[in-house]
């Protein structure tokens, strides 16, 4: 399965306007992606939704000690991305040394009138990787848009099951999920590296299995 993610790594998009990013046609094994995408959990209703992720905390589930002991699938996930070679690969395509960092992924159940606003990845996050789960009627919508560094629309990414979105934090990665009406579940999984100075130790995933 490593071997699997470590050769899909290989196949990239990479685009460097308006800033560097990476889209891959296919991140995870097909079965594993499909086994996620058809998880029985409900997204949460959510009364107020003002534009940032922690509003939707809970439609989040983290990849914790945790959670990976109730899904044998999330300690799938946390074994490949914590994997040397895996953090290695992903170190020499991003240009940024992941070996110090911290494993942190959620999966995200958005619904309704969800939206994100236009915003940065704070300084902590030293990589984000979106991949996209959801394979429902309408879905190739979701996808997020990415901004200039002037707030207007530079391109909304694609949205389609198994599909990765890869940025690094910066000045100018500007990023959201304009106002729509959601019909169904956006479900992705939003991985991250982050540095020593991540404080909700409880979205850190455990170091090995």
């Amino acid at each position: 399965m490593i071997e699997l993610v470590n050769n899909n790594l290989d196949k990239v998009q990479f685009e460097t306007k308006p800033f560097n990013h990476w889209v891959y046609d296919k991140v995870l094994p097909e079965n594993i992606a499909n086994d996620l995408s058809d998880l029985p959990i409900l997204s949460s209703s959510i009364d107020k939704n003002s534009g940032k992720r922690d509003t939707y905390n809970t439609s989040r589930l983290f990849f914790n000690k945790r959670n990976c002991n109730k899904y044998s699938l999330f300690r799938d996930i946390v074994n490949i991305f914590n994997n040397l070679k895996t953090i290695i690969k992903l170190s020499q395509i991003c240009g940024r040394d992941l070996s110090k960092g911290k494993l942190r992924i959620e999966y995200t159940l958005d619904t309704g009138d969800f939206w994100l606003e236009p915003h940065l990845d704070i300084k902590e996050k030293l990589l984000t990787f979106l991949i996209y789960l959801s394979k429902e009627k309408g879905s190739n919508e979701w996808g997020t848009t990415i901004y200039n560094s002037d707030l207007s629309v530079y391109k909304k990414v694609p949205y389609k099951l198994n599909l990765g979105f890869m940025f690094m934090s910066g000045i100018n990665t500007w990023h959201g999920v304009p106002k729509q009406n959601i019909k169904g579940i956006r479900k992705s999984l939003i991985i991250n590296y982050v540095n020593n100075s991540w404080r909700n130790l409880d979205e850190i995933s455990p170091s090995s299995y």
